[in-house]
């Protein structure tokens, strides 16, 4: 017989059928899902809610169950699987940013962009060969490393990784190292989410964090342009003599993306999952952008591409959806 259907003597109690499938759950999560069914039946009874229409709103034992499972995973293997489901997003993202990266700084952008003029309108390939040419997806070959080694090294590794992605992007920064800042961030933070969702993941100080993080570019550009006359930004492109020396401002389009990146960021700190995969799909255009259209701010798109693409994707791949169950019954996170 369901445990639902058991007698129910008193008010805000949990029948003891229904403590029986809570306790194949850990500790904290079974008494969580049972204070939410206690709270869900007491409620019901100030209402002068019928039990049985109680019972019919939270749906069968195996319903609940599901929904439980679902939002903190059905014992440890579900936190791993989620954990290490993250952390690959991540880690796979970094090697696709540098892979694309290191096509476009060896192959396709003129070496001229990096400070290594070999003649003009030639690439690094054209000027150093294949074989140096090939050296700028020695990143990229960093990053997959990881993805190949057993899950009992994952951490010491990524963690390796990244600490040789920062150093090879310092070194290397006055020519081709500050293009591959975006796949070293990526791969901070793949480090970062495989170690909190096995641990005590991420809560709303976390959440906070990021969309300050995720807007703080967005009000610095804003800080920044506050002396341009009446307040009117000029082309990115376009240097107009103020003051003392050459100003760069926004376009009135800019100003409304880093309006809605700010509220993206208040979304981010509110939790909301959505928010993190577009602030990551504006920074993955905006890292495109910079990589592909040139200019004197390239460097400083890619950057800004590969920060919002980061913190946009660890966001969405580390919160948990929100599914509405049948009459505001509990469990509606996962």
């Amino acid at each position: 017989m369901p445990c639902w259907r058991e007698h129910h003597d008193h008010r805000g109690e949990v029948p003891a059928g229904c403590r029986a499938d809570a306790a194949r759950h850990r500790p904290s999560h079974r008494q969580t899902v049972l204070d939410d069914l206690r709270g869900h039946f007491a409620d019901a009874a100030d209402l002068g809610r019928p039990i049985d229409e109680t019972v019919a709103g939270l749906g069968s034992p195996a319903e609940i169950a599901e929904r439980a499972r679902e939002e903190f995973g059905a014992g440890e293997g579900a936190a791993r699987a989620r954990a290490d489901a993250a952390w690959r997003a991540l880690q796979g993202t970094a090697v696709g940013a540098a892979v694309v990266t290191g096509v476009v700084v060896a192959f396709l952008m003129p070496s001229s962009m990096f400070g290594m003029r070999f003649a003009d309108g030639t690439t690094f390939a054209d000027g150093g060969g294949l074989g140096d040419a090939l050296l700028a997806l020695v990143p990229a070959v960093a990053c997959a490393i990881p993805l190949l080694t057993p899950r009992s090294a994952r951490t010491a590794v990524t963690a390796i990784v990244a600490v040789a992605l920062t150093a090879i992007a310092a070194i290397t920064f006055s020519t081709i190292g500050g293009f591959f800042a975006p796949s070293t961030m990526l791969a901070w933070a793949a480090l970062l989410v495989w170690m909190r969702l096995r641990g005590k993941g991420f809560g709303l100080g976390w959440r906070i964090g990021g969309g300050v993080l995720a807007a703080a570019p967005s009000l610095a550009v804003a800080a920044l342009g506050l002396p341009f006359r009446f307040g009117v930004p000029y082309r990115y492109s376009t240097y107009t003599e103020v003051g003392s020396g050459p100003s760069i401002g926004v376009e009135f389009w800019g100003w409304v993306m880093l309006a809605g990146i700010v509220a993206l960021g208040v979304l981010v700190a509110l939790g909301r999952r959505a928010a993190g995969w577009v602030l990551a799909a504006i920074g993955l255009a905006v890292l495109v952008a910079g990589l592909t259209a040139g200019g004197i701010l390239m460097l400083a798109f890619v950057w800004l591409g590969g920060w919002w693409l980061t913190i946009g994707l660890a966001h969405a791949v580390t919160s948990p959806t929100r599914r509405r169950s049948r009459q505001g019954s509990p469990l509606e996170e996962r």
